[in-house]
């Protein structure tokens, strides 16, 4: 597979789940630039701080209103998402359910219908994520909810969560899956034992490709067999990892671990 290879800026950060001011921010995204990233995935409450340094933002994160909001809230988000990719210029809105239940895959499908429409209407895919913890944990749920929707609803392919998925990774069901609704992945690699809450090792504990046991080899042939022509971004949030070597070098590393996986 040959592509651009953006990155999630949010893993720069020295703290990602606690308070993060736009000055971290900010030089989250002129560490991304200085290791050799021109586009990102970009938190949308960190927009504004990211907007303006250079770096593209090809996906905003992430729309969660419409797995267990009120149909009122989706609708709102379902604009102020369209609104700010087509402010930036994005080309993909992700979507995901961090909740562990939901009201089921029927409700949540109606309104996750508002957000496609929006989105497909200025030319923007949504992204559906699947996370282990969630009430959305594979890849069949998350096929099974986009499915009908059409292809403005895509998936996104987690190389951390496409591990750690109930049964684990699933090449059967992705070879079955038409190439356009893989529209964004995301990669990192993994521990081969998972190591205490999966949110926590999720946030804190992702390793550089080529460090664990993710089988990118096979993931990236299967995608290039269904033709898929995904944004791919590398998402390792590892703090310590940053910490030790600093946002510039922490980058570099990911985009070097990285880079080999497209070619």
């Amino acid at each position: 597979m040959t592509t651009s290879l953006g990155m999630c800026t949010g893993t720069l950060l020295p703290d990602p789940m606690g308070a993060t001011t736009d000055d971290q921010v900010r030089d989250a995204a002129q560490a991304a630039l200085a290791a050799g990233f021109t586009d990102a995935s970009v938190w949308a409450h960190h927009i504004d701080a990211v907007q303006g340094s250079g770096l593209h933002i090809a996906v905003v994160e992430a729309a969660m209103a419409w797995a267990t909001g009120t149909s009122d809230a989706a609708a709102a988000e379902a604009e102020l998402f369209a609104s700010t990719a087509a402010r930036v210029g994005a080309s993909k809105i992700v979507a995901v359910c961090m909740d562990a239940t939901w009201p089921g895959i029927d409700p949540a499908r109606d309104k996750l219908a508002l957000l496609v429409e929006a989105a497909g209407a200025i030319g923007v895919q949504v992204c559906v994520e699947f996370l282990p913890w969630s009430a959305i944990p594979d890849l069949a749920t998350a096929w099974a909810l986009v499915e009908p929707l059409g292809p403005n609803a895509g998936i996104l392919v987690d190389t951390w969560h496409w591990q750690r998925q109930p049964g684990g990774p699933n090449p059967e069901l992705l070879a079955t899956i038409p190439g356009e609704r893989i529209g964004y992945v995301q990669v990192c690699d993994a521990a081969a034992e998972a190591a205490g809450d999966p949110l926590t090792e999720a946030m804190t504990n992702r390793l550089l490709p080529g460090d664990g046991v993710v089988d990118f080899a096979a993931l990236f042939q299967q995608l290039d067999a269904i033709g898929a022509t995904p944004f791919v971004a590398t998402e390792i949030f590892n703090p310590t990892l940053v910490r030790d070597l600093g946002s510039v070098n922490t980058a570099r590393a990911m985009r070097e671990a990285a880079l080999p996986l497209l070619t």
